[in-house]
């Protein structure tokens, strides 16, 4: 059962947050709908900082099963550049097999963000978020768009596409064509000759370990630990040419090289971790364990980070 708020009567937070609708107490599933009354309809803001944008796209069948049924976007400020990761998905199934591509490129592609993001009036929505619980997968979507005055474009269903068919391929057109442009070169991830990972506890513990790369494909690693207590634990282990084999190619899957340029999250980590990355030529590149990341990459930090600090 579902309780169905009177909107004349607007139980309003002091954030300005209605519930529109949510399920009784004890109920196992149903659907829990909130408005932000304060959420802007429309942005004054020219400077965007962050386009985050996923959602399932209708898709009929006059259109075809090769029709985009799918569409995540990511763009963030990095460095010099622009850092995008686009996923796309054909036909009707949702989880038709999708394809992900991501670029770090000199433009600076948010100007065209902004403009396309009022073309699509993506505001009108803004503050609305629904969840079904129960559902097998998400059917819907989010949006999250930031700007540099503080403003916000952000809203979500998991029951029904949040964007318009025509919406998702003028978004996917945009990222596919700035990632045409013109490439910051990042490193080959062959040419690591050694990993450093460190994490620092609140509570004054920590674990630091060093993968030297050898020659002929291997590793060592080699950690130090300490938890609650005085007692500092080592090791040496050595690490498979399979395994280190997978780590870069988990770095240059998930772009891990470009990583330091990124902004921080909002989330605050229980602890600060950092990977630092040494090349054959001298150069390090420092990757903090928070930065602001699409959710297809987001483990490549943890994957890393579980063969140095735990399996080995």
């Amino acid at each position: 059962m579902f309780r169905l708020f009177d909107k004349k009567k607007k139980p309003e937070t002091e954030d300005g947050v209605i519930v529109i609708r949510k399920p009784e107490p004890n109920t196992c599933g149903g659907t829990t709908e909130t408005r932000d009354t304060r959420a802007p309809k429309t942005i004054v803001s020219e400077e965007m900082i962050l386009f985050d944008v996923t959602s399932a796209l209708p898709v009929s069948a006059k259109r075809g099963e090769e029709s985009l049924g799918y569409l995540s976007a990511f763009a963030a400020p990095c460095g010099e550049g622009t850092f995008l990761l686009l996923e796309t998905g054909e036909g009707f199934r949702r989880r038709a097999e999708k394809t992900l591509s991501w670029a770090l490129v000199r433009e600076n592609v948010f100007p065209a963000l902004v403009r396309l993001t009022k073309e699509l009036d993506l505001a009108a929505d803004n503050g609305r978020h629904s969840s079904t619980a129960g559902l097998p997968e998400n059917f819907g979507g989010s949006v999250m768009i930031r700007y540099a005055s503080g403003e916000t474009v952000s809203f979500s269903d998991n029951q029904r596409p949040i964007l318009s068919a025509g919406a998702g391929e003028r978004i996917a057109a945009l990222f596919a064509g700035a990632m045409e442009g013109e490439r910051i070169p990042l490193p080959d991830p062959e040419a690591l000759c050694e990993i450093r990972f460190s994490e620092e506890r609140k509570n004054g513990g920590y674990t630091r370990a060093s993968l030297t790369l050898n020659a002929d494909g291997t590793g060592v690693n080699r950690k130090t630990s300490r938890y609650d207590g005085p007692q500092v634990y080592e090791s040496e282990k050595p690490v498979d040419a399979g395994t280190v084999a997978m780590i870069r190619k988990t770095v240059g899957e998930t772009g891990l090289f470009a990583w330091s340029g990124l902004p921080a999250s909002d989330c605050k980590p229980l602890s600060e971790k950092t990977l630092a990355f040494l090349l054959e030529d001298g150069e390090e590149i420092a990757v903090p364990g928070d930065r602001l990341l699409p959710g297809q990459i987001r483990d490549g930090f943890f994957r890393i980070e579980l063969e140095m600090a735990t399996k080995h």
